[in-house]
């Protein structure tokens, strides 16, 4: 079939990184879609892959009854990169399931109807198991390979993702535009949905001889869905020169609310910058995280300061009291008196 167009949007998304250490497991290797189409639960698993699809299934099935051991790769949890939030999630998660969040797998052999995995971790000591499956939870990578896009003039980068513009999403001159996680930019469906608006609203401009309209993107917001949850708003701790802001705390261990609702686990980290105490960030693993981001997210986006965000109404009780909490010591780090 022939298609000829003035103008061309590709979002054909994304799949799991399959490692090459794994490659040869056949239907001991499975990814995270086919998890969902078990019927039986196996009665081990190990996770390869300590971000957020490997945290999320890890802890499901940890808690339906599987023995999970997540092995991660870069000391990471998730998203997380503020030290003390990455500790208390790894001291959290760790009750639920064996975690090892920095090594590398160094052979993954199949055996019989299960798989032997070794991994190495950074003090060279290794861990050595037997598991029905691996689950590779490494990432994803764009689905570019098989567009045909080595048949036409676009230039591509290393990974054959072509070379766009990221406020237009165009890739270079051509009437092609990227959107959603074939670009490999921010893998999230609310910033997708973005793209895609804009991406079908400057093919269609340019396929009338119009101008290409750069995209606005939204206040930084992403949620990892365990239990407790996580939540990283703005810059990042990891992201923040250092000495150009300061932290401003809350353990939610004695959280009035929490308590009440059993779930007083976690702590909230916000950043604010020295002098104009502008909120810059934050990160969490946190009750109702998914929540407590949206409010913050909303704060980043609309320029606010500490002070300015204090001066808003906190109800009692409620677990966002917690964040008042948090918002005032930051206060206090800046040197801000009541």
């Amino acid at each position: 079939m022939r298609v000829h167009a003035a103008s061309v949007v590709i979002a054909t998304g994304s799949a799991p990184v399959i490692p090459d250490v794994l490659l040869g497991l056949g239907d001991r290797l499975v990814v995270n879609d086919d998890v969902f189409s078990w019927n039986t639960l196996p009665k081990s698993v190990a996770v390869v892959g300590a971000g957020v699809i490997g945290l999320e299934l890890g802890q499901a099935l940890a808690r339906l009854g599987v023995k999970v051991s997540v092995l991660g790769s870069h000391g990471r949890v998730g998203p997380l990169t503020d030290p003390a939030i990455i500790a208390e999630a790894k001291n959290r998660l760790a009750t639920e399931f064996h975690l090892e969040p920095q090594g590398s797998v160094v052979s993954a052999i199949r055996i019989g109807s299960g798989v032997l995995l070794r991994y190495r971790r950074t003090d060279g000591s290794l861990h050595e198991g037997c598991y029905e499956y691996v689950l590779a939870a490494c990432g994803r990578q764009p689905n570019v390979t098989r567009i045909g896009l080595k048949n036409t003039s676009i230039e591509t980068d290393a990974r054959g993702v072509p070379h766009f513009d990221a406020q237009t999403l165009q890739a270079g001159a051509l009437p092609v535009f990227m959107a959603g996680d074939v670009n490999g930019k921010l893998q999230i469906l609310h910033e997708a949905a973005d793209e895609g608006r804009v991406a079908g609203r400057n093919a269609a401009r340019l396929a009338k001889n119009g101008e290409a309209t750069s995209l606005v993107r939204r206040a930084p917001l992403a949620v990892v869905f365990t239990d407790p949850q996580m939540a990283l708003v703005g810059q990042r701790f990891g992201d923040l020169p250092g000495g150009s802001f300061v932290v401003g705390e809350v353990s939610f261990v004695d959280q009035g609310r929490s308590r009440v609702m059993l779930n007083n686990r976690g702590r909230l980290r916000v950043y604010a910058e020295r002098g104009s105490g502008r909120f810059l960030g934050a990160e969490m693993m946190a009750p109702a995280a998914e929540h407590l981001g949206h409010l913050l997210a909303w704060s980043l986006q609309m320029n606010l300061t500490i002070d300015a965000m204090l001066a808003m109404p906190f109800y009692h009780p409620v677990v966002e009291e917690g964040v008042r909490t948090a918002l005032r010591d930051a206060a206090k780090n800046l040197g801000r008196t009541d």
